[in-house]
């Protein structure tokens, strides 16, 4: 008989590459990990880790495992949820997290989801999709509002039910008086520039973009806080790639020059496979959707 305690350790190891990582995404002790995955290769009778230095790496029986393993998890997550009646009142706790620009979206929309539901408490968390989609996939938040921009690798959809929220324009803004009269080519290399820190998705976009237009950014401002990006380029101490959704509104008498790149990110809302049709993340995340619709009523909100 597999444990499936010790069969989520080893998938999450399959995740996170190391068992320092696993330790930390399930509240354990390194020395914990590694005896639990031990009594997983007596279960199975199968040698599933093989050392390399002073890390450890899956043999082919344990990447099978591994890869059964989600499986099973899935599995598991289904069948719990089908064990509750559809119309079931939500009640219990719900788990959020949202990157930084969208929790203000989302904040009426949690308040007005736990007036209607008294026997539901919604906890929110600010986390960016880096940190946020892996921890969903472990348990610790039941639904994750995360972004993805154009050419991004998606999450396993085997794993994950993805719905769209939002598609949101990629805008490049800066004030006019910073490019004195020139086209943004010409003088995009010489500007100082305000984007979202070194590996987030966001930032080698803008990055490669901007190459496109023929020139490399000279990043002197960094931030995962888009507000304070934008208040940058309001001061004219920069340029910047932002999305629609913090900008403001068209029609703002702002001396702003801004450029629509033509491509948007992608709003989304994730939950793991499984726990779509549970009667409380459903409430939670069919309300989160609804706080959208006045940004984006036309967008394409199907699962996918």
């Amino acid at each position: 008989m597999i444990e499936v305690r010790r069969l989520r350790l080893l998938v999450e190891l399959s995740r996170r590459g190391t068992i320092a990582a696993v330790a930390q995404a399930r509240h354990m002790s390194p020395s914990g990990v590694s005896h639990q995955l031990s009594l997983l290769e007596r279960e199975v009778g199968a040698e599933l880790l093989q050392r390399v230095g002073r890390g450890v790496r899956l043999t082919e029986a344990g990447r099978r495992l591994a890869l059964r393993g989600s499986q099973i998890l899935v599995a598991l997550e289904t069948a719990r949820t089908e064990a509750r009646s559809p119309e079931d009142q939500p009640s219990g706790t719900c788990r959020v997290a949202a990157f930084g620009s969208a929790v203000r979206a989302l904040l009426p929309a949690v308040l007005g989801c736990q007036d209607a539901h008294p026997r539901l408490r919604i906890e929110l968390a600010e986390s960016e999709p880096e940190v946020a989609v892996p921890a969903l996939l472990s348990g610790d938040f039941d639904i994750v509002v995360s972004e993805e921009y154009p050419g991004e690798a998606l999450p396993s959809r085997e794993e994950i039910h993805r719905r769209i929220l939002l598609r949101d324009p990629l805008e490049i803004v800066v004030r006019k008086s910073l490019l004195d009269g020139s086209d943004l080519p010409q003088v995009g290399g010489e500007l100082p520039w305000a984007l979202e820190p070194g590996g987030a998705a966001s930032r080698e976009w803008a990055v490669q973009h901007c190459r496109g237009l023929g020139f490399t950014p000279a990043v002197q401002y960094e931030s995962w806080d888009l507000e304070l990006l934008l208040l940058l380029v309001r001061r004219g101490a920069a340029a910047s790639i932002l999305p629609r959704m913090v900008l403001p509104a068209p029609r703002s008498k702002e001396d702003l020059r801004r450029l629509d790149t033509g491509r948007s990110r992608t709003v989304v809302s994730l939950v793991r496979r499984g726990r779509e049709l549970d009667p409380t993340v459903r409430a939670v995340r069919d309300d989160l959707h609804t706080a959208f619709e006045a940004v984006d009523p036309e967008a394409n909100r199907q699962a996918e």
